[in-house]
């Protein structure tokens, strides 16, 4: 099943004449898209709490306002907030400034799709959701390349927020290389999928492979080298977008194209009992809403949550090995901060 794609030529920038665009919260997705929207000719103003961001935003050049004057004095807001502050932040400071025949735009659908953000109801809902991190949608629209993006109306109270929704898209530079219609529920299933089915079969895949190669006498370092320290499962993934998951095989040698189909094909039951295990997280935890509630729950409580999370999962060996030759002399690794997480959907 194919989805309608919608270029340049589908989006009008005349469309944001008049108005103004809040960009609420000035973190890798903010800072982007605030900078994109103002290269295009739109007038755009920060909303952000008093720190670091707020900070970077003004030596931007930004008008930067509390989140309650922005939302007051946008047309149009961005929500570029993480997830999980979202609801709290949209009741007490963002839709008390909303005006009927305003747009609210979500760069992540998980809010709307789980009934979590409390909304007027004369209001233009929209989604348009880079599917990039903040600083390569900023650098593929300097360069005039497009990124993936998906877009949707969520409620469409003035009868033109399809046409809102994709002139904010074009100011990204989303529909440079075509943005995909879809839906608030479409875009939260797959992003949680990927998090909570693919992400963690990887680590598992990791895991399992270095007890069997450790036990099997192989130093650490070789084994961490050839599994994902020396960057080729990063050139490997950069040729299946390239190229696609089959035809990048032609990068290989013979002897490695070989050995991947083989046991591709013995494969056939571990496939299954994949396929078992993703159907119940998808159905049972995710669209079930299960996940969404318990996410939701944990509130202020979310950071010793993750952190407790990251202690058991940093028990195991191959993390203890990893530490240990990244804090080895001659060592390059780099840890970048930024203002918010490099994987946030906002």
């Amino acid at each position: 099943m194919r989805a309608r794609t919608y270029h340049d030529s589908d989006a009008d920038l005349g469309v944001l004449t008049g108005r103004t665009v809040a960009v609420i919260g000035y973190g890798n997705q903010g800072c982007a898209q605030a900078q994109n929207l103002r290269d295009s000719g739109g007038r755009v103003v920060i909303g952000n709490r008093d720190d670091d961001c707020r900070d970077r935003a003004v030596r931007d050049g930004f008008e930067v306002l509390g989140i309650d004057e922005a939302a007051r004095v946008g047309q149009i807001v961005l929500l570029l907030i993480p997830d999980e502050v979202q609801p709290g932040v949209v009741a007490g400071h963002v839709a008390p400034g909303l005006r009927a025949g305003d747009t609210v735009v979500v760069a992540s659908g998980y809010n709307l799709a789980f009934g979590l953000l409390d909304l007027p109801g004369d209001i233009d809902v929209v989604m348009v959701a880079p599917r990039m991190i903040g600083a390569a949608v900023r650098d593929r629209y300097r360069r005039g390349v497009g990124y993936p993006c998906l877009v949707s109306v969520e409620r469409d109270a003035t009868g033109t927020a399809l046409h809102t929704a994709l002139a904010i898209a074009r100011a990204i530079g989303a529909t440079a290389g075509g943005a995909v219609a879809s839906s608030a529920r479409e875009e939260a299933a797959l992003d949680l999928f990927t998090e909570q089915a693919i992400w963690p079969t990887v680590f598992a895949v990791l895991q399992a492979s270095y007890e069997v190669l450790a036990a099997a006498g192989f130093s650490d370092d070789a084994i961490l080298d050839e599994m994902y320290l020396s960057g080729e499962p990063a050139e490997v993934f950069a040729r299946i977008a390239e190229m696609g998951l089959l035809d990048q095989l032609r990068v290989h040698s013979r002897t490695s194209q070989y050995g991947q189909l083989l046991h591709l094909e013995r494969s056939a039951e571990l496939v299954g009992t994949l396929r078992e295990r993703f159907t119940e997280i998808l159905r049972g935890e995710i669209l079930s809403g299960r996940f969404a509630a318990q996410w939701s729950a944990v509130g202020a409580d979310a950071e010793s949550r993750i952190r407790a999370l990251l202690d058991r999962a940093g028990t195991h060996p191959l993390i203890a090995a990893e530490r240990t030759i990244s804090a080895a002399p001659g060592s390059t690794g780099e840890r970048v901060t930024p203002c918010r997480p490099v994987k946030d959907r906002a």
